[in-house]
């Protein structure tokens, strides 16, 4: 047998393969270090998981990698971030240029492609062949004497080669796109500037922006949605609330819960973004990750304003009801005894998400919600309105929020004093008498208008019979 002469040991007698992985990779990384135990002799196999807790991880790492004669990289899906293996191999590789018995093999599926950073250092991906002349050199250089071990490698690499059948890619990724734009530029939180980039899969964009290039500028956008009258107004105001998520990471605010969708042309199918992840990746730029979710809610398509705006209004009018006025219009005293913190930041919840949808989610403007009304009714919504709006800031004060405008902060760990408590309550039952008013006016409104488009619908079904059969009687009677 033609055997080169085995390059040296470590002081305890034994060869060292230590193996850099993922941690998704941990299973693969055993099942393959327990096939090469039990074929190999005076070889160690060390991997990061064998350090003890409590022990400094990155000078254990590297001491691991200095007493190592050979480095396998176990490398699978090429999305995962490899930033700590490629350091490891750089370690390792650093070590080789003074020391040149020492080796760097990257096996990798037969699929994918070595990193870019070791793509020059001796690639094995996991087909039986390579994986042989693999364990063959291997076997050569850490000196193995057996017959037996040497009989075994055809099978060892067919055993090997299964570990890596499946390439790991991803079998579902969440659509996305990135939105780069320079921090300098953003004066506004209600818009980006003209020239940030959005970039993204040239079929998602060719779908939702109408674009057959992989990005397109901020302003082109806004453009290219001003095309569609029947969602215009919703895509650009969720552009508007993508635009105030970005403003706040930047200047390290409180990033809200997304409540816009952006329609593909006018409907029906729609996204929720989602902003995902964002980074700094120069000086002065952002790249924020735009997770786009579809969805099966949202605005009303095809309907006047007055009636989505009724419709959306009585919806915040049956969450108010719910989630304010039933848990909290009674109870304010108890519950502050109790946790004053959880009473305060529940309210803030309950009411900053209502109003987060009727701004974003809704189609909501007191203009609108009064041309859903007439004659007296419409006087009665102004005095709701106006007492409603001396009710709203009074609540936030309550909860400890003197500006209505900056309502998202965090809230007072103190006690609540007396006086708060009470102007709480009192403001709640306030509350509690408004919803109650409008929601019997408004739900006797929306009826009416219903009842209307339904009486207009059927009038018009009656006289498409009633002409269709004077035709068949004129056309029989000829």
């Amino acid at each position: 047998m033609d055997m080169l002469t085995p390059l040296g040991a470590n002081p305890n007698g034994k060869y060292s393969v230590f193996f850099s992985h993922k941690v998704n990779d941990e299973r693969v990384t055993k099942s393959l270090i327990e096939l090469l135990d039990g074929h190999t002799e005076n070889v160690s196999f060390p991997i990061s998981e064998q350090i003890e807790k409590g022990t400094p991880w990155r000078k254990a790492i590297a001491e691991l990698l200095s007493r190592a004669n050979f480095l396998v990289l176990v490398f699978t899906d090429p999305n995962e971030d490899w930033g700590w293996c490629l350091y490891e191999s750089g370690f390792f590789d650093a070590l080789s240029q003074s020391e040149s018995r020492r080796r760097i093999w990257c096996l990798h599926n037969a699929s994918t492609a070595p990193p870019s950073p070791i793509a020059d250092l001796q690639s094995i991906p996991a087909k039986n062949a390579d994986v042989e002349q693999w364990l063959t050199e291997l076997f050569k250089e850490t000196g193995q004497t057996k017959p037996l071990f040497w009989k075994a490698i055809p099978e060892l690499a067919e055993e090997i080669c299964k570990l890596f059948l499946i390439d790991q890619k991803p079998i579902y990724s969440q659509r996305s796109v990135n939105i780069i734009a320079d921090r300098t530029l953003l004066k506004s939180p209600d818009d980006l500037p003209d020239n940030a980039t959005i970039k993204g899969d040239e079929r998602l964009m060719g779908e939702l922006f109408g674009t057959h290039s992989t990005k397109m500028d901020w302003k082109s956008l806004k453009e290219r949605f001003r095309r569609f009258p029947d969602s215009a107004e919703v895509n650009l105001n969720t552009l508007k609330e993508i635009s105030r998520a970005i403003y706040s990471v930047c200047n390290h605010g409180i990033v809200r819960p997304a409540q816009g969708i952006l329609f593909v042309e006018q409907g029906p199918k729609r996204y929720r973004p989602v902003l995902s992840r964002a980074k700094d990746i120069t000086k002065g730029q952002i790249d924020c990750e735009i997770m786009l979710v579809e969805d099966v809610g949202g605005q009303l398509q095809n309907i006047d304003k007055p009636l989505g705006a009724l419709l959306t209004a009585i919806r915040m009018a049956v969450r108010i009801r719910w989630e304010i006025v039933r848990p909290y219009s009674s109870n304010v005293r108890r519950l502050a005894r109790l946790n004053s913190r959880k009473l305060r930041f529940d309210l803030q919840t309950c009411v900053n998400n209502i109003f987060l949808e009727a701004e974003f989610r809704g189609n909501f403007s007191p203009e609108d919600l009064l041309d859903a009304f007439e004659g007296a009714d419409k006087e009665k919504l102004l005095d709701i309105i106006d007492k409603w709006n001396e009710t709203y800031p009074k609540i936030w004060r309550g909860i400890g929020f003197s500006d209505v405008m900056e309502t998202f902060g965090e809230v007072s760990k103190e006690p609540m004093s007396a006086a708060d408590q009470c102007l709480l309550q009192s403001e709640l039952q306030k509350l509690e008498r408004l919803n109650r008013d409008f929601l019997a006016m408004a739900v006797a409104r929306a009826e009416v208008r219903i009842q209307n488009e339904l009486r207009t619908n059927i009038g018009v079904d009656v006289e498409n019979v009633i002409e269709a059969s004077n035709l068949h009687l004129q056309s029989a009677a000829a």
